[in-house]
């Protein structure tokens, strides 16, 4: 008995590409989705977002600018989402690299590093500008990283405290030895 010939690779093809039509959406189900944030869930530029602002588009110039910065960008309390991407999640998005490849969950038109940044026009804004887009990305646009350090901290103490309470025991028993054993 001999086999029977294999279908030619054309044949084969056409089949593979109708069996895996039927898995994706049609044109009118992918025209009603909603355009993704770069990196988490939910939209990329939801009102109340950090970084949308017109006085947090450049490092502040004026003291009525540094005030409104400080008190409506740094000490804003945290949003939803900020708290669910620092903690993390199953399934939740990733990148190969350290803090440099991560995500923006905010991002988008509007935001103060979406195309070329504004550059203060001061001479003593310019020199300290790596001073203030350093705090501005981990305390007012991009907080969530902030928080996911301040997480990889506490957890840090957490696994370290059983180790340290061990070393203090062993230490008062060992003095404890030595006292007792002195000849």
């Amino acid at each position: 008995p001999r086999a029977a010939p294999h279908p030619p690779a054309s044949a084969m093809l056409r089949r593979a590409t109708a069996r895996l039509s039927a898995l994706r959406p049609s044109r009118a189900a992918r025209a009603e989705e909603k355009p993704k944030g770069a990196f988490g869930f939910g939209d990329p530029a939801e009102p109340g977002a950090p970084g949308f602002k017109p006085f947090q588009a450049k490092p502040p110039e004026t003291v009525k600018d540094t005030v409104k910065y400080i008190t409506e960008g740094t000490f804003k309390a945290p949003l939803r989402k900020e708290i669910i991407e620092a903690i993390g999640y199953p399934g939740q998005k990733k990148n190969a690299g350290v803090v440099t490849m991560l995500g923006r969950i905010h991002y988008g038109p509007g935001r103060y590093d979406y195309g070329r940044p504004v550059m203060p026009k001061g001479w003593f804004a310019n020199w300290f500008y790596f001073a203030w887009e350093f705090g501005h990305l981990m305390f007012v646009v991009d907080r969530w990283i902030f928080f996911r350090q301040l997480r990889h901290l506490v957890m840090f103490g957490l696994c370290y405290l059983p180790f340290w309470l061990h070393e203090q025991s062993c230490k008062a028993r060992y003095e404890d030895f030595k006292r007792l054993n002195q000849a």
